[in-house]
């Protein structure tokens, strides 16, 4: 009997995106799924250290009746590898099929992640995570870690942007060799989810079926009764943080107001999204 090349793990994830838009929530609903096993996050610099690691594993079984049993291994291996890395206790669950990680703006290392993902998995599914630009950086700024001015703020949030894109755009399936990977990127528009009326159903659109993974309306809606928004800002820092830009946020903020216009407007046009850049004055209001 001939060995098989794969493993039934035939897809990778991803959850990427801008920090406090909605990775840690997005990635519990995830995990209640009993199909679905994401790890915590991992600090960028390891990245590269998981793809040297499984390099030298596909050189030294490139060819031979190792490599047979190596390929049915490289897979597991790879998940262990984020797992061991990872900054959060290791998630286990032995009937899951589909794997991953998620981690803000991981979106900026999508050639290491390819490279790691592409001799085991099919499939790479990305997930990123954005929300209007304004709640982002209030978000942020409330952070005890957070350190990062207007400019390196606007910066940031639009490279994610445009990063997302670029990953959209570097290759059509229809284009993969036979032994290619498969690579697909899908928004999460975490102001979309917060004001939808019926959010069970937005989770299982835009959460659960870019992966390929169905659940009932009844998972759906335990789902959304029962995962706890354990990152809230007001969780993680003790106090509420404010809803309004100050005039001094607004204006920074207002003078990047073209390239953050231009970098959503390119997202939205290429993702069907509807992300906004809206400038909350606290002494307008």
């Amino acid at each position: 009997m001939p060995v098989p090349q794969r493993l039934p793990l035939e897809t990778f994830v991803v959850l990427c995106g801008m920090p406090r838009c909605g990775t840690r929530q997005f990635a519990d609903f995830l995990n209640a799924h009993p199909r679905l096993c994401l790890q915590g996050e991992i600090r960028s610099a390891l990245v590269g250290t998981i793809r040297a690691t499984l390099e030298v594993g596909d050189r030294a079984y490139a060819s031979g009746y190792a490599a047979s049993y190596y390929r049915q291994k490289r897979a597991q291996g790879a998940i262990d590898l984020f797992a061991l890395l990872s900054k959060a206790k290791r998630l286990t669950k032995p009937g899951a099929d589909i794997h991953g990680f998620k981690c803000p703006q991981m979106e900026r290392q999508s050639a290491a992640i390819a490279a790691i993902a592409r001799p085991a998995f099919r499939r790479l599914a990305w997930l990123h995570c954005v929300r209007n630009p304004a709640d982002c950086w209030l978000s942020l700024k409330a952070m005890p870690w957070f350190s990062d001015g207007m400019d390196q703020f606007v910066e940031r949030y639009c490279n994610s942007l445009d990063q997302a894109r670029a990953i959209a755009d570097a290759r059509s399936p229809h284009d993969l060799a036979p032994d290619g990977l498969e690579t697909a990127i899908s928004p999460l528009d975490l102001d979309a989810f917060i004001a939808a009326a019926n959010k069970p159903a937005w989770l299982g659109r835009h959460l659960f079926a870019p992966l390929g993974v169905v659940a009932s309306e009844e998972e759906l809606a335990r789902f959304v009764a029962t995962v706890d928004n354990r990152n809230a800002t007001e969780r993680a820092t003790g106090s509420a943080r404010a809803k309004l830009l100050c005039s001094e946020d607004h204006a920074a903020m207002a003078c990047h107001a073209t390239r953050l216009g231009t970098a959503i407007a390119a997202y939205n046009a290429r993702f069907g999204t509807a992300l906004a850049l809206r400038l909350p004055l606290a002494e307008a209001a």
